[in-house]
């Protein structure tokens, strides 16, 4: 019965492992992106430039992430949508199945 135990806990730390790694690999692309966008920023700010028109570039630069931002949430809810239409079509499938087989036996 420990053999059970001992193969469930690695199952499970494995399964963490798994959920950290995902995670330290977008914390990973969300800084290489900050990296860019500075590296960005240094490109449009020239020496001659007022604080004015570099504020105006910052709130440009702003409005572009936001609009991708905002991009991207629609683009999750229209792939959670078809997941959930997905898992009800299969759940639906199986149902179907079930009654198949139910009425050979």
């Amino acid at each position: 019965m420990s053999g059970v135990f001992e193969i469930v806990a690695h199952a499970r730390r494995k399964n963490k492992l798994k959920r950290e790694l995902i995670d330290n690999e977008k914390k990973v692309r969300d800084n290489r992106k900050r990296v860019d966008l500075l590296e960005n920023l240094l490109d449009y700010i020239k020496p001659n430039m007022t604080h004015d028109e570099i504020v105006g570039i910052i709130k440009n630069m702003k409005a572009d992430y936001e609009d991708r931002v905002d991009d991207h949430i629609i683009k999750s809810a229209e792939i959670s949508k078809e997941r959930r239409d997905i898992s009800r079509r299969i759940r639906d499938l199986t149902e179907e199945d079930k009654q198949v087989q139910g009425k050979r036996k």
